[in-house]
């Protein structure tokens, strides 16, 4: 594959990448190839939401203390995005997500030696930290290498691999934990993943390294800010519906177990039920906002997410299913929309900066939510802190739909 030279020091345009087709082999291989890791990079940091019921058990956890177990790792991933970014403009993104992709299959296998509370959350915090290392380099390669034509479209598909990790590989961990009486085993399991794929993509990516120019230490921070100007306010409703997302999903094994009566093992199927879906929705909110306008698709996306995520709490469990597919759509199309809006935004030389700094206020929201919806349970009780969340979602909808005439 023709590469630019490496070593440019001047930001180079968008015209001097080579620029990939999804009608051409290498297009498709290369976005296959990534798509695969991104598969890998999920199946183990997908395990704690919906195994969260086992693991709950196993060290005598309330709400609050499931709570910060989730916070301990979203936290984590959320503040290591930036510099994992930083770090991608400097030496390549290549180089990142391979080397993040063999430090996920080490501490997969760490965190499931934890004895204690103390050592589960510090191990959580591990694998977090690592976790950050994928999508800003991964969504930055991406953009270097595809036209922004199609890039809403590649930018979607390469999505549905960590759609369809987080469906399968809770499915698979829960059955897999119930047959062999521990929350551990799928840890240690789905260990070799990620190194597999990521050997795999060291052979597969380009070397494609865009440096920005030299310039002030401070010369990073002003062009997030840039982008903030461009984009920041729709982006800005997006992330807002994410912080109420992210508390739900980090209950959702709970909800189904303690409120609806499912079985841990169907619990953890359902709750990858919007995962699955989202490998439609995903690629389809790419494709609908490279004709039709980023903005345009993402506000209609949250407008209607109230609703959905309203119907979650008050729907029989044999409506469930078709609930959680709504849901799983609107939520995959407007994750993927963002990102892509983001991407286009960003300057060819630090878009993994730009982007880390987006994931990691992206992911810290989640971190704050969910243990304040852990606190919220323990008091009112995990039913009606769904219905309450249910209708501020509807609220939120509502408002989307004033503030998104505006923007």
């Amino acid at each position: 594959m023709t590469t630019i030279a490496e070593e440019t020091m001047a930001v180079p345009s968008e015209a001097v990448v080579e620029e990939l087709s999804l009608k051409e082999r290498r297009g498709r291989v290369l976005l296959g190839t990534i798509t695969a890791a991104h598969f890998s990079h999920h199946v183990t940091n997908s395990l704690l939401n919906p195994l969260l019921p086992s693991i709950r058990d196993a060290f005598a956890l309330s709400y609050a203390e499931s709570g910060f177990a989730v916070s301990a790792f979203s936290i984590a991933a959320g503040l290591a995005n930036a510099p994992w970014g930083i770090l991608a403009d400097r030496i390549g993104s290549r180089i990142v997500i391979v080397g993040g992709l063999f430090l996920m299959g080490a501490a997969s296998v760490a965190l499931a030696t934890a004895g204690a509370y103390w050592q589960l959350l510090a191990l959580l915090v591990l694998l977090g930290i690592v976790s950050g290392s994928y999508h800003g380099p991964a969504a930055a390669l991406i953009a270097r290498t595809f036209s922004p034509r199609v890039r809403g479209t590649a930018m979607g598909l390469h999505i549905t691999g960590g759609h369809l990790s987080f469906f399968a590989a809770p499915a698979v961990a829960g059955v897999l934990a119930m047959s062999t009486g521990t929350w551990r085993t799928p840890y240690i399991w789905f260990a070799a993943a990620p190194i597999v794929f990521g050997a795999l993509l060291w052979l597969v990516a380009p070397r494609v390294h865009e440096r920005a120019a030299p310039g002030d230490r401070f010369a990073a921070f002003r062009e997030i800010g840039r982008v903030f100007k461009d984009v920041g306010p729709v982006v800005s409703l997006s992330i807002a519906f994410q912080f109420g997302i992210a508390a739900l999903l980090a209950f959702f094994a709970l909800y189904f177990v303690d409120v609806r009566g499912l079985s841990p093992a169907l619990a953890a199927v359902f709750f990858g039920v919007p995962q699955l879906v989202g490998v439609v929705g995903a690629p389809l909110g790419g494709w609908l906002s490279d004709r039709l306008g980023r903005r345009r698709v993402m506000l209609g996306g949250l407008v209607l997410m109230g609703p959905a995520v309203f119907a979650l709490t008050v729907v029989p469990n044999e409506a469930l299913l078709v609930a959680l597919i709504v849901f799983g759509l609107l939520w995959s199309m407007r994750s993927t929309v963002t990102e892509t809006l983001v991407m286009d935004s960003a300057p060819a030389g630090r878009r993994a900066t730009v982007l880390g700094a987006y994931y990691l206020v992206n992911a810290h929201v989640g971190g704050i939510g969910a243990p304040l919806f852990g606190f919220l349970a323990e008091g009112v009780g995990l039913a009606t802190a769904f219905s309450w969340i249910g209708i501020a979602f509807v609220a939120m909808s509502a408002a989307a739909l004033l503030i998104g005439r505006r923007l």
